[in-house]
């Protein structure tokens, strides 16, 4: 089994980015990306100003990463309805392709808006 060595994580800037840096900034190298700059580097932690709904700006922050763990969307439910679309759907869309292009091995999703269901059925 080949190592891990560089992770990118995108939407690094809220809740659950904040709570995995401390312990996989143990393992990997962090490239964390999210629209704000993020404060407090530690060691072997870089900071990305990149938008998920760009696709160039994905395929650099992708570029020479081994995995990503893409966190980055809309959580609330009050986010109109194209907004939400275009970053959770098209976003997500963005960095699978970003990564299929800069060859990279693994890409964890997790998205706490598929959990908690905060948009209603239609029909």
């Amino acid at each position: 089994m080949s190592e891990l060595n560089n992770l990118l994580i995108t939407g690094a800037a809220g809740d659950i980015g904040q709570a995995l840096r401390p312990g996989l900034r143990l393992h990997y190298r962090l490239r964390l990306c999210d629209l704000v700059d993020i404060d407090g580097l530690e060691e072997g932690e870089e900071s990305l100003i990149a938008d998920i709904r760009d696709l160039s700006a994905m395929e650099e922050a992708a570029s020479g990463m081994d995995a990503i763990v893409h966190l980055a969307g809309f959580r609330e439910g009050t986010t109109p309805w194209p907004a939400c679309y275009e970053t959770n759907m098209g976003g997500t869309y963005h960095v699978l392709e970003a990564a299929r292009r800069q060859g990279v091995r693994r890409v964890v999703f997790a998205s706490t808006n598929h959990v908690t269901g905060f948009y209603e059925r239609e029909g």
